[in-house]
């Protein structure tokens, strides 16, 4: 198997988003890549040229994607370099904030292997009394 088989289709960062406060797993959110490095991005403004405007409406493409029922995402053929996760469940009335999470891919090892990310619930927190 020559070298190139061996990266085809790479798991570059893979991970998991969970609620913050019950550890329980977030289908349907948003993860992007916001910060990556300069040989990731020339890349990707190729791949939406043929797009135009409707790129960035896209819900899934490259450097963007949304978690499966158990909470889970994956990034493929990633260069090597340090990226940025913004995380963040998109809807109209969201309660969960956005979390933007640093990480590294390296062919040798030396990266985050499986990104667990707390995505914090918003709202009002308290209990009911009665006077």
């Amino acid at each position: 198997m020559s070298a190139k088989e061996q990266t085809k289709n790479r798991v570059a960062l893979a991970g998991q988003v969970i609620d913050a406060e019950t550890k329980l797993a977030i289908p349907v959110a948003s993860v992007e890549i916001t910060q990556m490095p300069n040989k990731f991005k020339n890349w990707l403004d190729l791949q939406a040229l043929p797009y135009g405007k409707s790129w960035e409406k896209m819900v899934k493409r490259p450097g963007k994607t949304l978690t499966a029922i158990d909470g889970c995402f994956c990034f493929i053929n990633l260069p090597d370099g340090k990226y940025t996760l913004s995380v963040s469940f998109p809807s109209v009335r969201t309660s969960y904030g956005k979390v933007d999470k640093k990480v590294t891919v390296a062919s040798n090892g030396n990266s985050n292997k499986i990104i667990v990310i707390d995505l914090p619930p918003i709202g009002i927190k308290g209990q009911i009394t009665k006077f």
